[in-house]
């Protein structure tokens, strides 16, 4: 009796575990929660949805998104916490997000490392493979650029030059060492606040100057609380499409190739779309009461010089050196053949 009482139990406990578990063959579905920065209703967002309705499409909706838009999520530091603990498995991420991956990164960053979108091309063209290679090493897959384009300086009072920008409370994003270095230099006394905060450090005072691509500071609202725009472009800011490595393979790999399609068919046209955007927004700016301000070139030149300055005082531990001249090197050739 014992015996059979026994093999009955295990039976059972088989059917019931059997519930839990896939059928043979059968795929399960696939979510990725994916956080951003980008607000409901801009284009980033705007692509995240077409791209959920082509995986609708493409794996009878078997694999899908689902977004968190405009820092609900909290800041890049926070999405990319979320991601490593698993309750979100990927995020749009800037410059600043992805160098907290990989390191080298940060490069593209650099304040008047790039002169033109040209530069950027070909950077980028020739040096894809290796910072993919960088953040899949680090653990995650990198699904398509989505860049913000060139940042200027947003402020309540004119910046013409160095001396009018140490007078400002100027914001700094949390953990940007390259930023820090900068700003140390210029002898500026930045104020660090997560991006979700600016707005409302904006509205009481807490900072009066802001840097930010032309287009994202209308979408964020930011030049709602500023007066004026220095027309010199500081930096290129970088951004990408990241899941985590382990997430993605959990797609199943016969439909691995067009979940890569559908990030690529709509984030790829993005970069065009979104540098005209830019240049409109400019004259937007302008249309809503920003005044343009044009530095002299011997203003603009000692910025250049003190930044870069503050950036040769970082160390390997923020980006290889390397790398770095590698860069340099394909800015040169290209500059010459110009």
């Amino acid at each position: 009796m014992n015996f059979q009482r026994t093999v009955r139990w295990i039976i059972t406990c088989l059917t019931v575990l059997s519930l839990f578990l896939p059928l043979p063959g059968l795929a399960q579905n696939v979510v990725f929660k994916i956080g951003t920065l980008a607000p409901e209703g801009s284009p980033w967002v705007k692509a995240f949805r077409e791209i959920n309705k082509e995986l609708d499409q493409k794996t009878n909706k078997q694999v899908s998104l689902r977004i968190f838009p405009g820092g609900i999520l909290g800041d890049e530091q926070d999405m990319l916490r979320k991601i490593k603990v698993g309750e979100i498995q990927g995020a749009l991420l800037t410059g600043g997000g992805l160098g907290l991956i990989f390191k080298d990164i940060r490069i593209l960053g650099i304040p008047f490392l790039f002169q033109n979108y040209q530069e950027v091309d070909a950077v980028l063209g020739r040096m894809d493979s290796f910072f993919q290679k960088g953040l899949f090493d680090n653990g995650f897959k990198s699904m398509g650029w989505a860049e913000q384009g060139f940042i200027y300086l947003l402020s309540k009072e004119p910046i013409r030059n160095v001396t009018d920008l140490k007078k400002g409370k100027v914001w700094i994003w949390e953990d940007t060492p390259i930023g820090r270095a900068v700003f140390k230099e210029l002898g500026v006394n930045a104020i660090p606040l997560p991006v979700t905060d600016v707005l409302m450090a904006l509205q009481t005072g807490m900072v009066d100057t802001v840097y930010s691509a032309p287009f994202a500071a209308i979408a964020v609202q930011w030049f709602t609380k500023v007066s004026y725009m220095t027309d010199v472009p500081l930096a290129y800011s970088v951004g990408a499409v990241v899941l985590r490595k382990s997430d993605f393979e959990k797609i199943p790999p016969a439909q691995r190739p067009a979940v890569e399609a559908a990030f690529s068919r709509q984030l790829a046209p993005l970069k065009d779309q979104l540098r005209k955007e830019n240049e409109k927004s400019i004259q937007v700016l302008q249309t809503k009461g920003i005044k343009l301000i044009t530095p002299s070139d011997r203003d603009v030149k000692e910025l250049q010089a003190l930044c870069f300055k503050g950036i040769a005082t970082l160390g390997e531990d923020q980006f290889s050196r390397k790398t770095l001249e590698e860069v340099r090197n394909i800015l040169k050739a290209l500059r010459k053949e110009n």
